[in-house]
């Protein structure tokens, strides 16, 4: 399966998929922007202000490449593929800032996931979580509740009931409820 991983920034989203990745032996965990696309200061900050279309047409790039290459080990092997943040993830964030975008798939020959997994997090824990870890530019940007709840809205209007598991990251157990969500991936199957 190709399963996605999202929610907002500081919900636990590249915990929850290490975690998903170490208890599944040969899957493969993968993010966007990958690597390669690790420069990303100049892009959210100058780019951005200075061209919405361009800031997104960069993140959009970084989903057409690793589906590139996601697809190239759905070819050779037979695994899991886990996804720290994909396209959906991408569109939220520009319909958010007012870029008017769809989720769309087949229009770049981007995979679709076969299971979304939204993150939820109260917003005490995660405001907590950040702190800890470091604001970045997106995190001031969802101090504002507006903003974050554009977000909500968004992602719950790209969200298909059918393809997507909610999970509550609240719980200081994480392993434990990982545990219990890698039972219902396996569940899907």
């Amino acid at each position: 399966m190709f399963i996605v991983i999202t929610g907002l920034d500081g919900s636990g989203t590249s915990t929850v998929a290490e975690n998903l990745h170490k208890m599944d032996e040969g899957s493969l965990l993968v993010r966007t922007p990958s690597i390669e696309y690790a420069n990303r200061e100049y892009i959210d900050n100058e780019v951005r202000q200075t061209s919405q279309i361009a800031h997104y047409l960069y993140y959009l790039s970084s989903v057409v490449y690793i589906s590139e290459k996601i697809k190239r080990a759905f070819d050779y092997k037979n695994k899991n593929v886990y996804c720290v943040r994909y396209l959906i993830d991408t569109v939220v964030s520009h319909n958010s800032a007012g870029l008017n975008v769809e989720l769309e798939y087949e229009k770049y020959g981007i995979l679709k996931p076969d299971l979304t997994i939204f993150i939820k997090l109260n917003e005490e824990t995660r405001q907590k979580r950040i702190k800890e870890r470091g604001e970045s530019q997106l995190d001031k940007l969802l101090d504002d509740p507006e903003r974050r709840n554009a977000f909500y809205y968004n992602f719950f209007k790209f969200l298909d009931s059918s393809s997507t598991v909610y999970f509550d990251n609240g719980n200081s157990d994480v392993e434990s409820n990982v545990a219990k969500l890698f039972k219902e991936i396996q569940r899907r199957k």
